[in-house]
């Protein structure tokens, strides 16, 4: 499944204007920065906006609290830290992008400190530190079960299963994950690899349709996803508006 996404990918699907956020907003134009510091794929601003989206699909899902989720392409496994708390559930996450496995003990701010530098300030002072200080917690990116994995055969699933104590999932999502560079027989892959814990499972697929979070080709309707499913699937929109299933 081509999900493999590097530092690079993460950076051109996100890019957040970090001052613009801050009391007081900025940068001023007076100081010739441009656009200033910008941050990408970070904790700070895609946990609160997980949080929200998790808020308003809980509502149509009904995810129980007794159930065990797999959430596919988790990246960071914000979207993992959202679900619980929106359910109570037990809840891992997988994902085979190797820049995720690397850098999901570390913390954000080598990263952050980095962004203040090519926005032109210091991270240590003035400006700079005050930017530092508002974007990082100094807690490790991932809070929650994040494995290397992708759930296409028997040693991948054996792991979900251990990670979740020993238990298949009662419900697997695609978090978001399919975009142009997916094929049909892609599609078909992710969910045959979604429902290979027994086919007793619900399959959730979340699509984006237009935004960062999504480059979906014209003719990839929320209807014609859902066609390429075969067998029991649900496709909702990520802001919870629309919820097809068959």
């Amino acid at each position: 499944m081509p999900t493999n996404w590097t530092k690079a990918d993460y950076d051109a699907n996100y890019r957040f204007r970090i001052e613009k956020r801050m009391p007081g907003g900025g940068p001023p134009p007076a100081e010739n920065r441009g656009a200033g510091v910008v941050l990408h794929y970070h904790k700070f601003f895609m946990a609160p906006w997980l949080s929200n989206r998790w808020t308003k699909l809980q509502t149509v899902l009904g995810i129980l609290p007794g159930d065990e989720v797999v959430v596919f392409g988790a990246g960071f496994g914000w979207s993992v830290d959202a679900i619980i708390a929106q359910t109570g559930a037990t809840v891992v996450g997988i994902d085979i992008s190797q820049h995720i496995a690397d850098e999901q003990a570390n913390t954000e701010d080598t990263e952050v400190r980095a962004a203040i530098i090519t926005g032109g300030l210091d991270p240590d002072i003035g400006r700079g530190a005050e930017v530092l200080a508002f974007v990082s917690d100094g807690q490790p990116r991932s809070n929650v079960i994040v494995l290397q994995n992708d759930g296409s055969d028997n040693t991948q699933r054996q792991a979900i299963r251990v990670a979740l104590g020993n238990t298949n999932p009662t419900v697997s999502i695609a978090d978001d994950m399919i975009d142009d560079d997916w094929t049909d027989t892609d599609i078909v892959n992710l969910r045959n690899a979604m429902n290979g814990f027994g086919g007793t499972q619900r399959l959730i697929f979340m699509y984006s349709k237009g935004g960062n979070q999504s480059k979906l080709s014209p003719p990839r309707t929320f209807q014609t996803l859902l066609d390429l499913l075969p067998g029991s699937a649900e496709v909702i929109s990520t802001d919870g508006q629309i919820h097809l299933v068959k």
